[in-house]
């Protein structure tokens, strides 16, 4: 099971915003370079700001590239390397799935503010893939804290313990017939 969060309007805006800022910026710098006295700091500068830019539109892109996938047997939560990467989380490992608002922390890994790892006061370390500031899903694991923010949070809260659920039945099942044998 996939599932594609929704992107909220204000994160993508203000992604929009500042790549369309260093591309004015870029365009300033580059015709300073060429039309002023200014050269020696145009050329320099719209270099660096052209890999702002590109660095900014990947940024942008991996918003849309997000995705929470349910498997038979762990939660993968899909993003780029620039959010993170990819994370794997055994259903086995999951202790406690619980509707929470998107919380403040401080920055400490990743390149982008809807993602990476966080210091959740009151929570600790975290890792957060989130597309939206709506509620999300705070999934304690013995390895660490997540929050994501799919598309129906409830509902993929039920499609994650009912998969969990399930594996504990067959795991069950299989204990009682071997004993049986």
């Amino acid at each position: 099971m996939t599932n594609k969060p929704v992107v909220s309007r204000a994160i993508a805006w203000s992604y929009r915003c500042v790549v369309s800022l260093i591309a004015v910026l870029i365009f300033f710098f580059a015709y300073a370079s060429f039309f002023t006295p200014m050269k020696a700091l145009g050329i320099p500068a719209s270099i660096v700001l052209a890999v702002v830019e590109v660095i900014m539109l990947l940024i942008l892109n991996s918003l849309y590239q997000t995705r929470y996938v349910l498997t038979d047997d762990e939660l993968l939560i899909k993003t780029t390397k620039l959010i993170g990467g990819n994370k794997g989380i055994p259903l086995k490992a999951i202790k406690s799935i619980e509707e929470t608002l998107i919380p403040f922390g401080i920055k400490l890994f990743g390149a982008s503010f809807h993602g990476g790892y966080y210091q959740i006061p009151g929570l600790g370390r975290a890792f957060l893939a989130i597309t939206n500031f709506k509620d999300g899903l705070l999934i304690k694991t013995r390895q660490g804290n997540y929050i994501i923010t799919p598309k129906d949070p409830l509902d993929f809260k039920e499609a994650i313990e009912t998969m969990i659920r399930q594996k504990q039945v067959t795991s069950i099942a299989r204990l009682e017939g071997k004993q049986a044998m």
